[in-house]
């Protein structure tokens, strides 16, 4: 199913992506990089890079669910240079989590994210997420205040020279694993040229 057209032949995602890079800009921020923190929102994402000329990444979650509870999230694993493992100590014991369920779920999170990252990104992207004294958008698609959290930190100590959120509403279907992919090829090669 397709989103429906807006008058203007633009969809719902690429008006959303007019709209972030309209509020952007008129920030007037130097070293612009949105960072899409689900592969649902960088078809969205592009469009408001595009229209700004900045870089675009994709940082991959990955949840850990409560043990019996899957809608429950008892941590995270994020798809930094070195992955970055986050467990919420207090919801852990609430759930009872059983001896090594931890450790199995970290282990099952990191070859899933390392999978995803080559599939999105591939196996020779550069630096992983060096955005050290750059102006940083996540660009949100719902993900979890606890995950966001630790993203926000961490995009700081990093040395990110400001980090913003923009909290985005799906507009109709998700974008496919091979539309995310071009989508990232076409903006890394975009910024080569820029640059």
């Amino acid at each position: 199913m397709q989103a429906e057209p807006h008058p203007s032949g633009l969809t719902g995602r690429n008006l959303a992506g007019r709209e972030l890079a309209d509020q952007l800009s008129a920030l007037s921020l130097e070293r612009i990089v949105l960072v899409a923190l689900s592969p649902e929102s960088v078809d969205l994402a592009f469009d408001a890079a595009q229209r700004l000329g900045c870089e675009l990444d994709l940082l991959l979650v990955g949840r850990i669910p409560a043990p019996g509870h899957p809608e429950k999230t008892i941590g995270a694993v994020l798809d930094f240079e070195v992955p970055q493992v986050v467990i919420d100590e207090d919801l852990a014991r609430a759930s009872h989590v059983p001896p090594g369920y931890l450790n199995t779920e970290r282990q099952r999170q990191l070859w899933d994210l390392e999978r995803r990252h080559v599939m999105y990104l591939g196996d020779n992207d550069g630096p992983c997420h060096d955005h050290a004294g750059k102006h940083v958008v996540i660009v949100d698609h719902g993900v979890e205040a606890s995950i966001l959290q630790l993203v926000l930190k961490r995009l700081g100590e990093i040395g990110a020279h400001s980090v913003r959120v923009a909290r985005v509403a799906s507009a109709g279907e998700p974008p496919d694993d091979r539309a995310v992919t071009q989508f990232l090829k076409q903006a890394r090669r975009l910024q080569k040229l820029l640059h």
